[in-house]
């Protein structure tokens, strides 16, 4: 009986994570279809529902897509153990070299070539590797060990209701969240910050993702705010679903500890905020946008689904597969590149080990949607097209070599340098040697092979930045790899000599990476801070000052306030105006003649000090320019600027710990 709970639990997990990428898949359809008609908000919510509904018999058929796991039975690999260790001992090298060295310029070329050589080595020693019997043989899940993933799954649920770590990438996605559940017309197609739809977007983007929307719509429609359901329901659910997503990974790939390997790989999540762009920080402090929910639930169900699909040929496999590279393309542009590249790579690995290269058609087949997507951007700008030809056309070996994007940096952005960074790239480049069956073997590989192999290649960041302006995102091709997983197996496996080196080395491994690393939940971390009651992902204590400060003023009017208090602003309300919610929004395209970019820039910075860095003049001119109706001036900051609002018509009406509140006169 405890054997069929156990089973039960885990198809019920794996399940859910299929349906969920399903009803975003669905959604994004729906919602492209709906941007293409002109289509109100309600009606395309209720489309959905209807869609959903009318295709619930068809995602029955993906219940057991993800649970029923069918290896080859997990056998000692007849494979020179010598080969394997020199391939380790080469795959520690080039994590150390690119953990602790400077290695831009000329000399990435050389270290590239290294990492080449040993992932060609490790490939070799793979391939040689006895492929085993092919009876396929279930896994069963450990007695209790269903109940530890989904209690971990509840802890990051919870950790990531009670985390605070503002973003301020906000400022355009739940800003975007917060104006559809405001507005019950069409999808905005331009500006939402500073307008009601009409300046040009901050983010253009030719097919702009959906999830959004989706959250604006159900917020309309549910009980609070549009920025409760993204902090307070969304992110919560993408957090548990990030581990469970894990688990369902590990399993596939023949863990012989999936639920410790599962626990240590998310307890690597929650020590990984050194970096801004570290997998730790797109966990439960960041869960609620769309690219997290990519990297955490697209990123391992297309490894899953995409090698499950190479390995048996099961078409429920490539359909779940498909679907969620298309939730992937509602969650972040970044999906019309990474998606294929994964599921390419996990189908080739199985379908290779198996010798059926015939099912790489059909997984070709199921990228045509991210293609399609990234095809339609690039052609809608075919200025980029024409660069990146002139690039080919004219090729420059030592800038070819020397790139302008440097891989290297692009490293270091997600990984950061020293101890934690060589652990988080010597697991990753290492992690195929604790599996046992060849297969997964070939899977674990792949995606360093695609990542340090193929994007990293000197050029090809280059180049794609020319195509398709990825420069700024450029980091995000780490996201091939499963590195949570990745962590979770090479700290769990079994040492020889070692009984208890399954709970020993990760105890040990992850008690240094938290004496050496910083938390996701540390103060060092951009403010992280841990809060109860749960509260929204804003600036603390200016959020209930951006509140108190949007009250005063009427719809369509326009506050003003430190920089961090419009951000809160902006997040929370579309039907007022904050003037600087993000100072790098400033020179974005939406800047015309009216729009006083500059003025902005003052206004905030001296409502924020109480000095006006430029004169009193300045800020009394922009104050007559952007006539805010409503003031913020930061508590403690002397009367210096009380005496500029005063001549400019503003009387003081309230106050809190972080706020003097002034109010234009005529009001």
């Amino acid at each position: 009986m405890a054997t069929d709970t156990e089973e039960m639990t885990a198809r019920w997990c794996d399940s859910l994570l299929d349906w969920v990428a399903g009803a975003l898949a669905v959604w994004t359809l729906v919602f492209h279809l709906a941007r293409l008609m002109g289509a109100s908000r309600d009606t395309t919510l209720a489309l959905w529902l209807v869609v959903l509904l009318a295709g619930a018999l068809a995602l029955q058929r993906f219940r057991s897509a993800g649970s029923d796991e069918r290896w080859p039975p997990s056998a000692d690999p007849s494979v020179n153990q010598s080969s394997v260790w020199l391939a380790v001992a080469g795959g520690l090298v080039c994590a150390a070299v690119l953990a602790w060295l400077d290695v831009d310029g000329l000399w990435w070329p050389v270290v590239w070539l290294g990492l080449v050589v040993v992932l060609a080595g490790a490939a070799r020693t793979v391939w040689r590797t006895e492929p085993g019997a092919r009876t396929p043989s279930r896994r069963v899940p450990v007695r209790g060990g269903s109940a530890a993933v989904v209690a971990l799954a509840i802890l990051a649920a919870v950790l990531s209701l009670v985390l605070v770590r503002p973003d301020q990438d906000d400022v355009f996605v739940v800003n975007r969240s917060t104006w559809v559940a405001e507005h019950a017309g069409a999808f905005p197609e331009r500006d939402t910050v500073f307008s009601d739809d009409v300046l040009p977007s901050e983010r253009p983007a030719v097919l702009p993702t959906s999830v959004e929307a989706l959250l604006g719509a159900a917020a309309a429609r549910l009980p609070g705010s549009a920025a409760g359901l993204t902090y307070l329901a969304w992110a919560p659910l993408v957090s548990a679903l990030g581990v469970l997503a894990t688990w369902r990974l590990l399993r596939g790939l023949g863990s012989r500890s999936p639920v410790l390997a599962t626990w240590a790989g998310t307890a690597f999540l929650v020590l990984d905020g050194e970096m801004h762009a570290s997998f730790g920080n797109f966990f439960a402090g960041r869960a609620w946008q769309g690219k997290a929910a990519f990297l955490l639930l697209v990123v391992p169900a297309l490894w899953h689904h995409g090698a499950a699909w190479g390995r048996t040929g099961d078409r429920r496999r490539l359909a779940a597969a498909a679907l969620a590279l298309v939730a992937g393309l509602g969650l972040t542009s970044s999906a019309a590149f990474l998606g294929p590249a994964v599921l390419l790579a996990a189908a080739f690995a199985t379908a290779l080990d198996s010798r059926r290269p015939e099912r790489l058609g059909p997984a070709a087949a199921a990228t045509l949607p991210a293609v399609a997507a990234g095809g339609y951007a690039l052609f809608a700008e075919p200025q980029r097209l024409e660069g990146a030809l002139g690039v080919l056309a004219a090729v420059d070996v030592r800038r070819l070599l020397d790139s302008g994007t440097e891989p290297w940096a692009v490293v270091r952005m997600v990984v950061g340098g020293g101890l934690p960074a060589f652990v988080a790239l010597g697991c990753a480049l290492t992690a195929w040697t604790v599996v046992r069956n060849r297969s997964a073997r070939l899977v674990l590989l792949a995606g360093p092979v695609v990542v340090f192999a193929g994007f990293l290649a000197p050029g090809v960041l280059d180049l794609m930045n020319e195509v398709g302006d990825v420069d700024a995102v450029a980091w995000r091709t780490l996201w091939v790899l499963p590195l949570p997983a990745m962590v979770g197996l090479v700290v769990t496996a079994p040492r020889a000599g070692m009984r208890a080196a399954q709970v020993v080395a990760p105890v040990v491994v992850l008690a240094v990476l938290a004496v050496t690393g910083t938390p996701i939940t540390s103060g060092s971390n951009r403010g992280a801070e841990l809060v109860w009651p749960p509260a929204h992902d804003l600036p603390r204590p200016e959020a209930a000052s951006a509140a108190i400060l949007a009250d005063l003023v009427d719809d369509g009017g326009r506050v003003a306030g430190p920089e961090e208090v419009d951000f809160a602003v902006a997040v929370l309300t579309t039907r007022v105006r904050a003037t600087n919610p993000r100072s790098s929004y400033l020179a974005g395209r939406h800047v015309d003649d009216g729009f006083a970019p500059d003025e902005r820039a003052v206004l905030s910075r001296a409502l924020d000090s109480g000095i006006a860095e430029y004169g009193p003049d300045s800020v009394a001119v922009a104050l007559e320019v952007l006539a805010p109706d409503a003031v913020c001036l930061r508590t403690g900051t002397g009367d210096a600027l009380a005496g500029v609002l005063d001549a400019a018509g503003y009387r003081e009406v309230d106050g809190d710990g972080t706020c003097r509140f002034w109010l234009r006169q005529g009001r």
